[in-house]
């Protein structure tokens, strides 16, 4: 019975090697060859989804929501007040046409005209922009410096800065960077007509988050000739109370080579917006040059009522202002100024 066990055993042996398959080892378990190798692996395991940490809960995702809603709140309104150097700063093609009526005391009314235009030349991406301005500091100015020259262009009362440029200028803007956040333009053009006086401006400006103010700070050299140099420098913080109400405080500082001393500015700006159509600025200004121990020679109360009457490109302005300056003896001089502005531009399309 051994020798046929074993002579069976050889038999096997050869046979399965004649087949050329794997001898199963006397542990090893034989293979089901029907089912599919595929399955022959286990199954990876789910991975679960990864935990935001407590600190991104908590403090990076309710401090990125707040940023964002404060910047997109503060870019409508600048948009819906159309402030001049807002408008300077703003990306894609714009025409600005504005008209104002002015009425002042005793009767003398002064009309005036206004047209700015930023294109964006074609193939660009934006970063190179054709320019059309009157008078080249207005083009980065404030609304209440706006104003207030507006005011004082009759002969009732005087500049409390530099003298008044009545001229157009064309000029090549380009956006040369934005480099940690700060963003990097510069601008060469000339005056239209006889002398033709070119010009160069440089521009900084950058945007920031802190607490709950929204902060631009901006630097703007400028050289033309023959007047020489300059150099704005501003910071304007916006200060959201609710949907209704925000405080922005204005601080600038204005060098030039023609007085060698700086023409400063404090601006303050209360807003009380009630619909998308309406928006209510009270404000008070003060200027003093800084050559006199920053004694004030002009600081004015304005009003300004601005509302949406067609569309959103098509606005009515009333703006009731007290100046009060030194060279009168700070007696106040009152004025009521109407505004008509048209907007064009992509972005003032309807869809």
């Amino acid at each position: 019975m051994r020798r046929a066990a074993f002579v069976f055993g050889v038999l096997a042996i050869a046979a399965s090697v004649a087949a050329g398959q794997p001898i199963p080892g006397p542990e090893e378990a034989v293979q089901d060859r029907s089912a599919d190798p595929e399955q022959e692996k286990p199954p990876t395991p789910a991975q679960e989804p990864r935990r935001a940490p407590r600190r991104e809960i908590f403090l990076d995702r309710p401090h990125e929501f707040l940023s964002r809603r404060l910047e997109d709140y503060a870019r409508k309104l600048d948009d819906f007040l159309s402030d001049p150097n807002r408008a300077y700063d703003s990306t894609g093609s714009t025409l600005q046409i504005r008209s104002n009526v002015t009425f002042f005391e005793g009767g003398l009314t002064e009309g005036k005209a206004d047209v700015r235009a930023n294109i964006s030349l074609p193939n660009t991406q934006d970063r190179l922009k054709l320019i059309v301005q009157r008078g080249l500091e207005a083009g980065t100015q404030t609304a209440a410096e706006r104003d207030i020259r507006n005011a004082v262009e009759t002969t009732q009362v005087n500049a409390p800065a530099a003298a008044q440029d009545n001229k157009y200028y064309l000029g090549l803007k380009a956006l040369v960077a934005e480099v940690f956040g700060v963003t990097l333009s510069g601008e060469a053009g000339a005056k239209f007509g006889q002398p033709v006086d070119p010009y160069v401006r440089l521009r900084a400006f950058r945007d920031f988050i802190y607490s709950q103010w929204v902060i631009r700070a901006s630097e703007t050299p400028l050289w033309k000739r023959p007047e020489g140099s300059s150099a704005a420098s501003e910071i304007a913080m916006l200060r959201p109370f609710n949907d209704e109400w925000q405080l922005r405080l204005t601080s600038k500082a204005t060098w030039r080579s023609t007085t060698n001393y700086f023409d400063l500015a404090q601006i303050g700006s209360l807003y009380f917006t009630p619909d998308k159509r309406t928006a209510y600025t009270f404000e008070l200004g003060a200027f003093a040059p800084s050559d006199r121990s920053l004694n004030l020679n002009v600081y004015s109360v304005t009003l300004r009522a601005r509302r949406q009457i067609y569309q959103d490109w098509l606005y009515l302005e009333v703006t009731p202002q007290v100046l009060y300056q030194e060279t009168n003896g700070f007696s106040p001089a009152s004025s009521l100024m109407l505004h008509i502005e048209a907007l064009f531009g992509d972005r003032y399309l309807q869809p």
